[in-house]
């Protein structure tokens, strides 16, 4: 059985890493990311993800937030005789508001719709290195009518001192157009 020490934060055994004990370590090294889930070619610095050499910020930069790169889907660890390659989205959104209810949670309003098919485990913050400790994070969007309700609980914590104008991005298993992030009020408003 596992014990926790009183004051300190249960962390998940699969996502026990160097960076998540020691935050300040992020300053130099990148949180490690699960490739399977990525695409291919994919890789971290401390403050990007680059997709085949396509920095996830500077799309964000110059397409705005929400936005969706689609690049072909990282092979498996073992890859069975009979795989073939699927095409997978990386998305990219804005943090729009924060709300700190009690300490240790944190709420995060996204610009973005969250799709089904979002690997929300994975997600990262990009723009901005964050050597705080990671806090309990649950997402929003505008226009959820998702039948998880109103919040998305993060499965991977974001670092505590996450802010309005944070980009954050994650992959999603599925190909995603920017309509399908988009949401529908935003939309019909670009009209």
């Amino acid at each position: 059985m596992r014990t926790l020490l009183p004051g300190r934060p249960r962390r998940d055994a699969g996502r026990v890493t160097l960076t998540a004990i020691l935050p300040t370590f992020r300053a130099t090294l990148p949180d490690p990311l699960r490739t399977s889930h990525w695409p291919a070619r994919t890789e971290t610095t401390t403050d990007d993800v680059l997709v085949a050499a396509v920095s996830m910020r500077r799309l964000a930069d110059l397409a705005g937030t929400p936005c969706v790169h689609t690049a072909e889907q990282a092979p498996p660890p073992f890859r069975p005789p009979h795989w073939r390659p699927e095409d997978v989205t990386v998305a990219v959104a804005s943090v729009l508001a924060v709300r700190r209810p009690r300490p240790g949670t944190v709420l995060v309003e996204l610009d973005a719709v969250l799709p089904a098919c979002a690997v929300l485990d994975q997600v990262r913050l990009i723009g901005r290195v964050s050597t705080a400790a990671s806090a309990r994070t649950y997402v929003t969007s505008p226009c959820d009518d998702g039948a998880e309700g109103p919040f998305h609980r993060l499965p991977a914590p974001l670092p505590a001192d996450v802010r309005v104008g944070d980009l954050l991005c994650f992959p999603c298993a599925a190909v995603l157009r920017h309509r399908d992030v988009v949401g529908s009020t935003r939309a019909e408003a670009g009209r």
